[in-house]
């Protein structure tokens, strides 16, 4: 059953417009009488047939609803710009295996160098690449991607209250499972942080340390920037479960 996107605030009168409408009529192809399912972005969803078509905008008779359980720990993957399109990857994937919340970061060896608008666009269409993400996957809550910030800017505004892990290449770095055993059965909420391409600087490495990020060992093998986020979304899952 195809899926769309309809905010919380229009929730009511159960009616597409705009963007939504236009992929539901002109994309999807959808008529009066085929069914269809709508989410909210928080846990929301709901579904029925379209009951009617006018003016551009469609309008859906719901036939049932309800709303998913929170996932038992919220994951927020804080992740340095790769190169190439690899953030929509990340994006694409981390929303897949169930992340509640993307932190783009620029490190002194991001190899992506933009201005602020430019960066401003990038995570509207990383955005979009998640809530596409959500119609295809069957997810009903929708991630956050945040705006795309200087990694040191970025730790000294975080309050720390939220528990951190940080992939990490230097020597001290324990066992991925050990801090995962650390954190117990239901930790609420951790933040993931991973490095670019050659790992963070000393220096960047020590400031996480102060900021309270604890450095594990992905093993031996080195790994991309994108696989190192999705390994370590999907071993989080699976350690927490759903």
């Amino acid at each position: 059953m195809d899926r769309f996107f309809l905010a919380p605030g229009e929730w009511g009168e159960m009616r597409l417009t705009g963007e939504e409408a236009h992929h539901c009529l002109r994309v999807m192809r959808k008529e009066t009488g085929d069914q269809v399912a709508v989410f909210d972005g928080e846990g929301r969803w709901a579904e029925g047939e379209i009951d009617l078509v006018e003016g551009g905008e469609v309008w859906v008779r719901v036939s049932r609803e309800g709303h998913d359980e929170p996932m038992q720990a919220k994951i927020g993957l804080c992740v340095a710009i790769p190169k190439g399109k690899n953030m929509e990857l990340i994006v694409q994937k981390a929303v897949e295996l169930g992340v509640t919340e993307l932190q783009p970061l620029v490190t002194e060896r991001t190899v992506v160098r933009l201005d602020r608008a430019a960066l401003a666009r990038k995570r509207i269409k990383w955005q979009r690449v998640a809530l596409e993400a959500c119609k295809q996957c069957g997810q009903n809550v929708l991630p956050v991607v945040r705006e795309p910030a200087d990694f040191r800017t970025w730790l000294a505004d975080r309050d720390g209250t939220v528990p951190g892990l940080m992939a990490s290449l230097a020597g001290g770095a324990r066992r991925f499972r050990e801090e995962l055993e650390r954190l117990g059965k239901n930790p609420g909420a951790v933040e993931m942080l991973i490095g670019p391409e050659g790992d963070f600087s000393e220096e960047e490495t020590g400031a996480a340390l102060e900021a309270g990020f604890r450095p594990v060992s992905l093993g031996e093998i080195v790994l991309r920037v994108e696989t190192a986020a999705l390994y370590c979304v999907g071993v989080m899952r699976f350690w927490w479960g759903h």
